[in-house]
């Protein structure tokens, strides 16, 4: 997916966490993602999404619509509890994250189980 990001944050979040900004294309194209509104952070002006999807390794992002494109705010590997509301071991529901594809196998697997190694 195409997305924009600031290049001074994309520098801080490479030497922060290693990763870059353009991750984030990959995470919004994982049919499995789960997404949440991020209430605390958003302005009226600004709505904001943390996203929960696979880019190699299970990544936690957050992004804005401010624009024709989703622009990527940071992305971060995601932590255990994220990994396991991504492979589906807790009801995510209850903490307003939602699968953006119901049904879809994508990167998951069938059996939602977390493969070795996570």
């Amino acid at each position: 997916m195409d997305i924009t990001w600031d290049p001074a944050k994309n520098e801080i979040n490479i030497n922060r966490r290693h990763l870059p900004l353009s991750l984030g294309g990959l995470v919004l194209d994982d049919d499995m993602r789960i997404e949440r509104h991020d209430e605390e952070h958003s302005t009226p002006g600004q709505d904001r999404w943390q996203t929960i999807g696979m880019a190699g390794k299970v990544l936690f992002m957050v992004y804005t619509e401010a624009g024709e494109l989703p622009h990527v705010i940071s992305v971060r590997l995601a932590d255990t509890e994220e990994k396991r509301l991504y492979y589906g071991e807790r009801d995510f529901q209850a903490d307003g994250w939602y699968r953006v594809n119901p049904g879809r196998t994508g990167n998951a697997g069938e059996s939602g189980e977390i493969p070795p190694g996570i």
